[in-house]
């Protein structure tokens, strides 16, 4: 099957200049491609690279070597040099995210977050909304919390609001950093049959689970990422 994703020769370090500029090499010439409708796991100890990963390829991180391709509206695109207005509309389209944490807006409510990328995709309002009540709804957030901002809520209810604005559109790709961490096993369910229908539609899902039964429901493909520092000692 042709790729979605290929990552070529990618490296990535970080400099410590408060301890005399100890370097740390975190992902040294890591390649891999990636299909649609693949689900891989990342695993390995804290410190791995798992996080650094998931960001390097949503360009949060700048890739200082190698190449991130990406299939973009039928076209190759390089993550690792794309401009920031491309990348602003490679992360509305192409690649989803769903961190740990939800990065709250004030006086922003809770339906409007989680609109908010069909919104971007032009989508009528009214339709937006309904999709939007609809998710919320089986994330289990209570009807009177919608109108709310997310400043208020607990750390679970902040991450199923996360969860949801991460899975109402469908992208080619989908990063998940470990996105059931703060859920109960009800809720936790969701997200696995979330990521179940959105692999279903063709997405790439490349996640990282700490939970070893999340990980044995979702994964396709295992990448011990300690390995990828291994082969180059």
């Amino acid at each position: 099957m042709d790729w979605i994703l290929k990552l070529v020769n990618i490296g990535k370090d970080f400099v410590f200049h408060h301890q005399q500029g100890t370097r740390l090499v975190v992902i040294n010439n890591f390649s891999m491609d990636f299909s649609p409708g693949e689900t891989a796991v990342l695993s390995g100890p804290s410190g791995s690279g798992k996080s650094t990963l998931l960001r390097m390829i949503y360009a949060s991180y700048k890739t200082e070597k190698g190449h991130i391709f990406i299939k973009h509206h039928g076209k190759q695109v390089d993550v690792a040099t794309a401009a920031p207005a491309l990348i602003y509309n490679i992360r509305q389209d192409t690649i989803g995210y769903v961190s740990q944490f939800l990065r709250v807006v004030p006086r922003v409510s809770a339906l409007d977050t989680v609109i908010e990328p069909l919104i971007a995709r032009n989508m009528e309002e009214n339709l937006a909304m309904e999709k939007g009540k609809q998710m919320l709804e089986r994330l289990n957030i209570p009807q009177n919390l919608w109108h709310l901002s997310a400043t208020t809520f607990s750390g679970g209810e902040q991450q199923r609001i996360n969860i949801a604005r991460g899975f109402i559109a469908s992208y080619p790709i989908m990063l998940l950093d470990e996105p059931t961490a703060s859920l109960d096993a009800k809720n936790r369910k969701v997200v696995m049959e979330l990521i179940q229908e959105a692999q279903l539609h063709g997405s790439c899902i490349i996640s990282i689970f700490h939970d070893k039964y999340d990980q044995q429901i979702i994964a396709g493909r295992t990448i011990d990422m300690s390995e990828q520092l291994l082969k180059e000692a």
